[in-house]
């Protein structure tokens, strides 16, 4: 059996008081708000902290809040549960709510929140096992190891990115909000915040702490919807997960956003397939050549549960079927 490491687990009250204590404690800490993906690591012993900076206390962090100015405001603390059955996000932003839905089972969406989706590790075979399974093959790159076991010659760790929601929020132009002790506020783009690194992972600063995401209001004429490759209905982790959307406008469609996650280290903008379509009526015969290129561009190695050339194919269908439902093909 897997145990949790010794930790003292400390509760601030706000969120000064939090970014307090992670620059006091550093490398010794960590933050936990839901813990679904933290407290497995912590039984790997992937991540032994000495402290957990518990953020479920801070009201500040599950607030939702909406104006047609400034659209959708979301403390990191708010669960994808919540983001599943507010009526507000179901009428405003229902491709939100629709990737939130296809995140593991209805217990696990009840504790984990939007902020931990956001800054989900990334997952590998060699990295997400226990201790003692990990110590038999020497190790990895990115957990007391030098070398990468599924791409042996790469220079960098390949392990992908497993979140179901990023790849809409970054269709949908989200924003989000950092605090630090020492520097304050700094809010990015999230589509700017990834590094194509299965180590780095993404740019937040070691003593920020994610506050809140800002979503803008979809223009008229916004569609868009999310695709789940995974071999169980609930549960598993996406092999593959494709957000599609666009802006339709007098029968042509603009602003087309094609993402891919668990295919790369980060989320997968498939910019050529973008431009293909863009200003487009989208026909049968250009939506299936848009999903010929996402096909030839994915690249996915031997790193989850399902052969790599079978979740290649699989991303030409998941656009496909996804272009398909917007354009009503």
């Amino acid at each position: 059996m897997m145990t949790l490491p010794k930790f003292e687990y400390l509760a601030p009250k706000n969120i000064s008081e939090a970014a307090e204590l992670l620059e006091k404690y550093g490398e010794e800490a960590k933050l936990i708000a839901g813990g679904t993906d933290l407290l497995v690591s912590m039984k790997q012993k992937l991540f032994t902290p000495n402290y957990l900076i518990g953020l479920d206390g801070i009201a500040e962090l599950q607030t939702v809040h909406f104006t047609e100015n400034e659209g959708l405001t979301l403390g990191s603390c708010v669960t994808l549960a919540e983001i599943t059955k507010n009526k507000m996000i179901l009428e405003k932003f229902p491709l939100l709510a629709l990737a939130a839905s296809k995140v593991a089972t209805v217990t696990l969406r009840n504790k984990g929140t939007i902020g931990g989706n956001v800054l989900l590790d990334t997952r590998c075979y060699y990295y997400n096992q226990s201790f003692f399974w990990r110590q038999s093959l020497g190790f990895c790159m990115k957990k007391d190891g030098t070398f990468c076991h599924v791409a042996p010659g790469s220079p960098t760790c390949r392990a992908i990115v497993s979140t179901d929601v990023v790849p809409v929020l970054v269709a949908l132009e989200t924003k989000i909000t950092f605090f630090s002790a020492k520097n304050g506020k700094r809010t990015v783009d999230l589509k700017d915040f990834y590094i194509n690194d299965g180590i780095l992972r993404n740019r937040i600063q070691p003593d920020e702490v994610l506050v809140s995401l800002n979503i803008p209001t979809s223009p008229k004429g916004f569609k868009g919807t999310y695709k789940k490759l995974r071999r169980r209905e609930t549960i598993d982790y996406p092999m593959l997960g494709v957000a599609v959307s666009f802006v339709e406008d007098k029968n042509l469609i603009k602003n087309v956003k094609i993402i891919l996650t668990a295919i790369h280290s980060s989320p997968f903008e498939v910019v050529e397939a973008q431009q293909l379509l863009e200003n487009q009526k989208p026909t049968q015969e250009i939506i299936n050549e848009a999903a010929e290129i996402c096909y030839k561009l994915a690249k996915p190695l031997d790193l989850t549960n399902a052969p790599p050339l079978y979740r290649k194919k699989m991303v030409r269908v998941l656009v496909r079927r996804a272009l398909e439902e917007l354009a009503n093909c």
